[in-house]
């Protein structure tokens, strides 16, 4: 498979290297937060430099010292970046002198091999910009002078970029099929189902509850499928958030819900469904987002009832929800993988399902036949025909008389109706109703 030139960030904490990545991405990606130790994860996007495409990595500061003592991982993390990279972005603070730590990167950055670009950042006025120079001691020739917050120098940095960029190495886009969001609450084993699938250790995995801060995507391709996974940082309740660190990266997890295709809610066997879980739950059926319920640490689940027992268990704590597949795993011994992968095929093949609006009428007036809107107000709705409005969610345009008085009752029943007699068996089907006036409600 072709691969792009990958561009890796790299420096000390707090210099600015998750601005940098944001600034040349144009888009708030990273959390930018003056606090040592923000980034612990690789961010990796795609970025078009003048032309010339290549992935653009953002990394942790080497040299943290981070308050929940996963300095090791961050780095490792770091160096696996570093060990991939074709052009590396080396990041330092513009308004001091070079620091020891600055010297222990730059030895770093030379054992690997690669061209590098050494950018002063924080150059915020022009006498900043005359005392650059003193950066060349570190080695790399000349010193890009820029500022990420006054954007001083971004052309500077796009020239110097693209000299050194080597070509394309083997290139076409990771054209995915399925974009996966996982999601949960802190320590549920979403980085470790990750780094299971990606086959090493692509996320960092601890014991320590909120170590995954930003949603992290990660292209693969398991069996048939091109995936593209995003590990997202754990959730707890809103009146535990801490900082405003954990508040972006609860952002960035319902971002990430947005844009996918399908999410993996995750739930602890062992501790039972949470107020999170819950929460999260009625966010996917308000979205009408397809889902699948991955409950993990089933083999450490000691006095729990039979899975059939258990199903009924998260139908009653997660409403609304009972279309959405279970899969009983253990990610750390690999089980229920397959399983996982079976139903995403299945899933994958009722996005694609089409249907003829004849087809769909006929479902619609046999749904009529078996069970007619109750009377509301004095008032009867009749629904006379529909539409299909959007793929996935499957989402229908139906069209009446009196359809603002079709009450939620009879919403779900046509849900489920539609659902049994054109075989979608996991996805939620949402209806859009109109009739000459105006728009109203959806299911």
């Amino acid at each position: 498979m072709k691969k792009l030139p990958m561009v890796v960030i790299v420096g000390r904490p707090n210099v600015g290297k998750s601005s940098l990545f944001n600034l040349l991405m144009k888009e708030r990606i990273a959390i930018e937060e003056p606090t040592e130790g923000v980034t612990r994860d690789r961010l990796i996007s795609e970025l078009d430099l003048k032309g010339r495409r290549v992935n653009l990595v953002d990394t942790g500061g080497i040299g943290i010292v981070d308050r929940q003592s996963l300095e090791q991982d961050v780095n490792e993390q770091i160096y696996f970046a570093m060990g991939g990279a074709d052009l590396i972005v080396f990041v330092v603070d513009g308004q001091n002198d070079p620091m020891e730590l600055d010297r222990t990167v730059a030895k770093r950055i030379r054992q690997c091999g690669v061209p590098v670009v050494l950018v002063a950042n924080k150059i915020d006025n022009d006498q900043l910009e005359y005392e650059v120079s003193r950066f060349m001691a570190l080695g790399f020739g000349e010193v890009v002078p820029i500022s990420v917050i006054h954007q001083r120098g971004i052309s500077a940095l796009f020239k110097a970029l693209t000299a050194k960029v080597p070509e394309v190495r083997e290139s076409t886009d990771f054209e995915s099929d399925l974009n996966i969001a996982l999601c949960g609450r802190r320590n549920v084993g979403k980085s470790s189902l990750t780094n299971f699938l990606c086959g090493e250790k692509r996320v960092i995995v601890s014991d320590v509850e909120g170590t995954t801060r930003d949603a992290i995507d990660v292209n693969l391709e398991w069996g048939e499928l091109k995936v593209t996974l995003v590990d997202t940082a754990g959730l707890r309740k809103k009146n535990q958030t801490e900082d405003s660190i954990e508040f972006f990266s609860v952002n960035r997890t319902f971002g990430a819900l947005y844009r996918a295709d399908l999410g993996v809610i995750m739930i602890d066997a062992e501790r039972g469904v949470s107020q999170v879980d819950q929460k999260l739950g009625q966010w996917f059926v308000e979205h009408s987002k397809p889902c699948i319920i991955v409950v993990n640490k089933w083999d450490l689940a000691e006095g729990v009832a039979e899975k059939g027992d258990y199903r009924r268990y998260l139908e009653d704590r997660l409403p609304g929800l009972s279309y959405a597949p279970v899969v009983y795993a253990s990610v750390k011994e690999g089980v229920g993988i397959q399983q996982l992968y079976d139903v995403l095929l299945e899933l994958q093949r009722e996005m694609a399902l089409e249907f003829s609006t004849s087809r769909l009428n006929d479902v619609l007036q046999a749904a009529q036949t078996q069970k007619r809107p109750r009377r509301t107000k004095g008032h009867v709705p009749k629904l006379f025909y529909l539409t299909r409005l959007k793929q996935n969610p499957p989402t229908f345009l139906a069209f009446g008389k009196g359809v603002q008085h079709i009450s939620k009752a009879y919403q779900r029943f046509l849900s489920q109706y539609f659902r049994k007699h054109l075989g979608i068996k996991h996805l939620p089907i949402r209806f859009v109703f109109k009739n000459r006036q105006s728009l109203y409600g959806e299911s």
